[in-house]
């Protein structure tokens, strides 16, 4: 039976955590004379005492591989030994790849199998130690065992299977524990390279725009923690792509109006940015406004280098987006409280493949097809509307380091008895693998049929288009994908 933690981010004792968020630090043998250090982040739900399972991505940070980032899944068993020490044991599995080409990561299909020793520290999470066997097994060159040391932060979430509207007995119990607020939002982000910044191959590095989401989790009424994950759609530099995670204040200034400031860490590269290892290091502040009551709109300076590279440069982004699950900052100054009703999530695994629209889509291999896996998770605006983020990687086909990230807009209507369709528009990056996708900019439609096999568990076959704005690559698209229905209200 799993030990009860009390987090510090949690007012109730007897809460007991049923989700982390997990950091890995790893070492990978990538030939005779080239190691890479390698970062894990990922986030976990506790389906039982002794099964979690959860999405994560894995990134360069350390050596000569800037940009190999690979996306994927988790799933982990433990079986506790004593109150605090417990093993655990589990595999990733995932694709993705960069800075070594179909070389190194072959197709890109990932398999990271591991076992550790786990102790509970109680309220500040869970050290663990092990050993793992990293392997890419569609043509990589990657084989490599290693230890690797590891840090869990426990989470407290309310979590119902299925939908409700909200109003439950359970529900109403948690409510009245509070609850804890959460944002995301769309950003667009031009980057002004430094003058000393320079490409891999030595050249000035040029200006170039990226495209993703930002995600904040608040402690209390201005502390957040926060995790933003971006990819270069404007520019010479398609394939980058960055990941940080960080934290930060927001500070209310008069009515809707806000002030922000944060720092983050993380990794990044591809498309010829000289990030060295990949290690990055990011300051932003900003000023924002609240539209109506959770919906905001913000724009934020910010710095970001990369210590073992020549990559440096300072950014304007562009936000917009939504709040909720508790009162904003500055509730006292006219903003809205938000809704404590719990939100209708959709989290899908999904598997896509790519087929042939253009003859020039791709760079080689033009007449394979390009298989990927990836993770959907869609958060509902009523029973039917979807907001949507979407991270997908290549591992069939000979396209290993392929990436795209998108975002849109979706509708899920039952049609009859557990029948239902699907439709959704996307925008947002791609690059890699040798797709032709020009500055990275893309754009996806697709449309599906989908049934509900229980009430938290539905299955979905999709067909769609997938385009670059200003490239050759063009691509027919079907997909499947398994989807987790669930209501998610986090607490203190």
């Amino acid at each position: 039976m799993a030990v009860p933690i009390k987090s510090v981010f949690s007012s109730d004792s007897s809460t007991v955590p049923n989700g982390y968020l997990n950091a890995v630090y790893e070492e990978w043998e990538i030939s005779d004379d080239e190691t890479m250090g390698v970062v894990g982040l990922g986030v976990h739900h506790n389906f039982s005492d002794c099964f979690s399972l959860g999405v994560g991505s894995w990134m360069a940070v350390k050596g000569e591989r800037g940009g190999f980032i690979t996306l994927g899944v988790d799933g982990n068993l433990c079986l506790p030994i004593t109150e605090r020490i417990a093993f655990e044991s589990g595999v990733f599995i995932g694709a993705g790849g960069g800075r070594g080409g179909y070389t190194l990561s072959g197709g890109g299909l990932m398999l990271r199998p591991h076992a550790q020793l786990t102790y509970d520290t109680g309220s500040f999470g869970k050290l663990s130690a092990g050993v793992s066997y990293v392997r890419f097994p569609n043509g990589g060159s990657i084989e490599s065992t290693q230890p690797y040391i590891s840090f869990s932060l426990p989470f407290y979430a309310y979590m119902e299977n299925g939908w409700t509207d909200g109003h439950s007995e359970s529900t109403a119990q948690k409510r009245e524990r509070g609850s804890r607020s959460n944002s995301l939002a769309a950003v667009v982000r031009d980057l002004h390279a430094a003058s000393g910044a320079e490409t891999v191959n030595g050249a000035a590095q040029r200006d170039f725009t990226l495209l993703g989401i930002e995600w904040r989790s608040y402690f209390n009424d201005s502390w957040y923690a926060k995790l933003e994950t971006e990819g270069a759609a404007g520019g010479n530099s398609r394939g980058y792509m960055q990941i940080l995670v960080g934290g930060g204040a927001e500070i209310p200034v008069a009515g809707n109006l806000f002030v922000n400031a944060d720092a983050s860490v993380g990794g990044g590269g591809g498309g010829n940015v000289d990030t060295g290892g990949g290690l990055l290091l990011d300051a932003s502040a900003g000023i924002g406004y609240y539209l109506a009551s959770g919906l905001f709109a913000g724009l934020s300076g910010a710095y970001i280098t990369a210590p073992d590279g020549t990559f440096e440069a300072t950014s304007l982004a562009l936000k917009l987006g939504y709040r909720s699950g508790g009162s904003p900052a500055n509730n006292d100054n006219g903003i809205s409280r938000f809704s404590e009703k719990p939100s209708n999530m959709r989290l899908r695994l999904v598997h896509q493949i790519y087929y042939k629209a253009s003859d020039l889509w791709r760079t080689h291999q033009a007449d394979m097809n390009v298989e990927n896996i990836g993770i959907q998770i869609d958060g509902f605006l009523d029973r039917n509307w979807y907001l949507t983020g979407q991270g997908l990687a290549a591992y069939g086909g000979d396209a290993g380091a392929y990436m795209t990230g998108l975002l849109g807009l979706g509708v899920r209507k039952n049609i009859v008895g557990k029948a239902f369709v699907n439709a959704e528009g996307l925008v947002g990056a791609a690059g890699g693998g040798g797709l032709a996708t020009g500055g990275g900019l893309v754009w996806q439609g697709n449309v599906g049929l989908g049934y509900d096999l229980h009430p938290s568990l539905s299955a979905l076959a999709t067909v769609g288009r997938i385009d670059a704005f200003d490239g050759d690559f063009k691509a027919d698209v079907f997909g499947l994908s398994l989807a987790y229905n669930f209501n998610s209200f986090l607490l203190h």
